[in-house]
């Protein structure tokens, strides 16, 4: 009986499933935009880009450079990790990049007053490059060869994987076009969330973001002539991001629900590492720098700078933590994205390793001051914590490069100045293995 039941429905299915009906306009979001608009594209992506929080996109790179520690969901410090996480960079934040280039770059654009409305059309695409190879260099350094020729085109489900090398390769020519393309006497892009459209920080951007890939394959077995990258984009007459005002931060907008990611940590689950903590205050208890003078920076990284902390590692804690200075959870503190003292101490590495000539010296102490004044203005903008302008501690590791070594030094203050941004701290741990991180 079944059988005739199954027999007698796929006859009547036979005359009724491929009959073509017209639902008009049932799928078609009438409420919603016909065309992409440009400026709500390229704040959507940094948005989204600066806003992702979670374990996976905030906390597991600071675990992975141990700036913190986890006192009972240790999964991800005891390396626990999973990889599936990816997708966020490619969706909604790479394809909005993609799509401001391909509306821009098309000549109907041109006369377009919608797109011409947002700002100069090569402002809007030279933003929308720069910001696009920030993201994939972020991929990359995580995952290595990564779907990116084909990776946002629409109609290819399974996009090759690139070579990280072509990547990096495509990424700094991609870079210097978008920097060449910049008309910084005219107007820059709306939806600008970083610089808001101040095309002239934006070539200082390019210039130290491409001197900071360069830096990273300076380990590397690659056919690119990284020194010259570097030198190239020093010498270029735009400039490099020197001082407080070229760096790149991104401003929360809470009173619209864009939070700082942090904001988003539960403090009872975290803590400072011991071994941050040590080599901060320079007395050496299972520290993993060389550095033997207290550093102020400290202030802005732990709540109660009287705790010790405890090592990181380990599978159970009994001892109390040392909790992560709360300015950090607040919602409304800003984030650095890309720093002076960060390229001052890619100079001091250039210098040290014979790429420029400029005094390494004079580099290492510019990068430590321009840390301090980041971080204070950052993380204590009243100024509560007297953190003062680094120059003590800055001549104190001038004197250390003589006993340790200039690359060492140098490695061991990009760790305490890229805080709290693990995803280029573990980077340059990675290619340097500076400082003297020990796996749990």
């Amino acid at each position: 009986m079944k059988k005739l039941f199954v027999i007698i429905m796929g006859i009547a299915l036979s005359f009724t499933g491929c009959d073509i009906s017209d639902f008009g306009d049932t799928n078609k979001n009438v409420n919603g935009p016909l065309e992409g608009n440009t400026a709500s594209l390229l704040s959507g992506a940094m948005t989204n880009f600066a806003t992702r929080q979670g374990r996976p996109y905030r906390i597991t790179p600071t675990l992975n450079v141990q700036y913190f520690m986890q006192v009972v969901y240790n999964d991800e410090m005891l390396y626990a990790d999973y990889s599936g996480f990816w997708q966020s960079y490619y969706v909604q934040v790479l394809s909005n990049l993609d799509l401001v280039i391909d509306i821009v770059s098309d000549p109907e654009s041109a006369t377009d007053p919608s797109v011409v409305g947002n700002g100069n059309l090569a402002n809007q695409q030279a933003v929308a490059m720069i910001f696009k190879a920030v993201v994939f260099k972020r991929v990359t350094d995580l995952f290595g060869d990564v779907p990116y020729s084909d990776a946002l085109n629409a109609e290819t489900l399974t996009p090759m994987y690139d070579s990280q090398e072509s990547i990096y390769a495509d990424m700094i020519a991609s870079v210097k076009a978008a920097r060449d393309m910049i008309n910084t006497g005219a107007s820059g892009p709306t939806g600008d969330a970083v610089y808001s459209g101040d095309m002239d920080k934006w070539v200082k951007f390019a210039n130290s973001f491409l001197m900071q890939m360069a830096m990273q394959l300076s380990e590397a077995t690659t056919s690119i002539d990284v020194e010259g990258e570097f030198t190239s984009a020093l010498a270029h007459p735009g400039g490099v991001i020197e001082s407080l005002d070229d760096e790149a931060w991104y401003v929360f907008d809470t009173q619209n629900g864009f939070n700082n990611p942090w904001n988003w940590m539960r403090p009872a689950d975290y803590g400072v590492s011991e071994e941050l903590i040590s080599s901060l205050k320079g007395y050496g208890n299972n520290a993993v720098t060389s550095n033997t003078t207290f550093d102020n920076r400290i202030l802005v990284m732990q709540e109660d700078t009287s705790e010790a902390g405890v090592p990181y590692g380990y599978l159970n804690y009994t001892d109390p933590t040392a909790s992560v200075a709360s300015v950090l959870l607040d919602p409304g503190t800003s984030l650095p994205i890309l720093t002076a003292g960060y390229t001052w101490l890619n100079r001091a590495e250039a210098a040290s390793r014979g790429w420029t000539t400029e005094v390494v010296a004079d580099m290492l102490t510019n990068g430590i001051q321009a840390s301090y004044a980041s971080m204070e203005a950052l993380y204590d903008p009243a100024g509560d914590l007297a953190m003062g302008d680094g120059a003590t501690y800055a001549a104190a590791r001038v004197a250390d490069m003589t006993t340790e070594g200039e690359l060492t030094v140098i490695g061991e203050e990009k760790w305490v100045a890229l805080y709290p941004l693990g995803y280029d701290s573990w980077s340059e741990w990675r290619r340097t293995e500076v400082p003297a991180l020990v796996p749990a």
